[in-house]
């Protein structure tokens, strides 16, 4: 089975394919299925997709490739051909306890239990059968390039194919986007919709509720250099508070900007912007700067602006019962500022793609450049180095250039032309990676190329 028009896979995807189906074979005489999902890089569109405003991301040719095999019992097991991942197993159930927070493992459990969810909603009579699993991941881990999506994406397709549940290309997303949210994250959609989704050569233009995604053609003279801070950027860990009180601050933002206009049911910012589609970037901020002329401080204070209980707003933003999404210590709420990047990050990517479409790569490098501004001037989630990686990309002939990801860390995305990515490369060996004594970091910088999205196949005995 494949999923997807463009579900192809490399000759070396194949051969990691074929030497994870040996070691597999090894334990398991079931029938074997092969998954794989790519990372993605994302040119423009930062931290608007929880707030259900757009994105422009591309799939890379980074991937996730996971083989699986069905076993007789409930048992999830997994193994990591990464010393570093410890293998995990657990039992099916209809709620999986997690490991502690950063594990590796929590990611299995989501794609997990998510799949058990879905399955109970689409009324399936019987459980789903445990799985043996062994995991080559070659997408670089906590450097803003969605490695988990590409895991539990790969995870959830090869789960998904041993329990003989057929989904679609957007449900899948959808689902894996859900599962995710297990780990504490409280993530959008972008980077799971990428790696299903994405397209050879093309970025994709997704919007949000409903999900949708257009391919846009990159233009073949446009370069994407990506190059690892190695500062992690681990939002599952001990970085997932600082990610989870942006999500915060611009639901705030929404509720706040819906208040003051009379909607009501407003959850995220998007559902503002739909409301009255004709209002610009620049107008709606004027609009939050009507409604809170200073810094929040904290939950209670927002509850008391919006005339709700703290209880009853953070049940809103949190949910109830067990709560793996909270913030610590929310105090000191930036909402005009979260806001408005938000706002005018918006504005940014419906330029890039008018741009991308008439093939203007000046103005796409202009835009990630103030998308760079904006990331770390107003929703403070750049770094030194980052800033520092940036400045030698642009000080060498890029076009643009900009973290790409959550920030905290992770990587940078430079836009160039074919004949300045040598120029770029080499300013950020000798000005940013000798700098820090990294002599040789090939493995940790180099160019990308946009990828087809996430597909499943069968393994005969004879492919391995």
């Amino acid at each position: 089975m494949n999923l997807g028009p463009d579900g192809t896979w490399t000759p070396e995807e194949m051969k990691r394919a074929q030497a994870l189906a040996a070691v597999l074979r090894e334990r398991s005489s079931a029938p074997l299925l092969a998954a794989r999902a790519p990372g993605r890089v994302n040119l423009i569109g930062e931290h608007t997709d929880y707030s259900n405003l757009p994105v422009l991301p591309a799939a890379i040719d980074r991937s996730t490739v996971v083989v699986a095999a069905r076993r007789r019992d409930g048992v999830v097991s997994a193994t990591n051909i990464n010393s570093w991942f410890t293998a995990r197993a657990f039992e099916l159930r209809n709620q999986i306890a997690p490991f502690e927070a950063g594990d590796w493992g929590n990611y299995i459990k989501a794609a997990a239990q998510g799949l058990v969810t879905y399955s109970r909603a689409l009324g399936r009579r019987t459980n789903l059968k445990g799985i043996d699993l062994i995991v080559d991941g070659q997408v670089p881990v906590a450097a803003g390039l969605s490695s988990s999506a590409a895991l539990t994406v790969a995870l959830t397709l090869a789960m998904a194919a041993v329990n003989e549940i057929e989904t679609q290309q957007l449900e899948l997303a959808q689902l894996a986007a859900r599962s995710e949210r297990y780990v504490g994250t409280m993530a959008g959609g972008m980077d799971q919709a990428a790696s299903v989704l994405g397209r050879r050569d093309h970025a994709l233009f997704i919007e949000f509720d409903p999900l949708r995604a257009l391919p846009v053609r990159i233009a073949t003279d446009a370069v994407l250099v990506v190059a690892d801070s190695l500062e992690r950027a681990d939002k599952s860990g001990k970085l997932r508070a600082e990610y989870n009180r942006r999500v915060v601050e611009c639901a705030v933002a929404a509720r706040l900007i819906g208040k003051a206009l009379g909607f009501s049911n407003i959850r995220v910012l998007g559902d503002v912007v739909r409301l009255n589609p004709a209002r610009s970037s620049d107008e709606w901020i004027a609009v939050l700067d009507d409604c809170v002329n200073t810094t929040v401080d904290g939950l209670e204070e927002a509850a008391r602006l919006l005339e709700v209980s703290p209880s009853g707003l953070r049940a809103d933003l949190f949910g109830s019962g067990a709560n793996r999404d909270a913030i610590e210590h929310p105090a000191r709420l930036k909402i005009r500022e979260r806001a408005r990047h938000v706002f005018r990050e918006m504005a940014r990517v419906h330029c890039a793609i008018a741009a991308l479409r008439r093939g203007d790569l000046e103005t796409i490098g202009e835009l990630m450049n103030e998308s760079h501004l904006s990331l770390a001037l107003d929703f403070e989630v750049s770094t030194e180095r980052l800033n520092r990686m940036v400045a030698c990309a642009r000080s060498a002939g890029g076009l643009g250039a900009r973290l790409t990801g959550a920030g905290f860390g992770g990587s940078i995305l430079a836009l160039c032309r074919p004949s300045k990515v040598a120029e770029v490369i080499e300013a950020l060996d000798k000005g940013f990676y000798a700098r820090i004594g990294v002599f040789d970091p090939r493995a940790v910088r180099g160019v990308f190329r946009a990828s087809s999205g996430a597909s499943v196949i069968e393994l005969s005995e004879g492919s391995a």
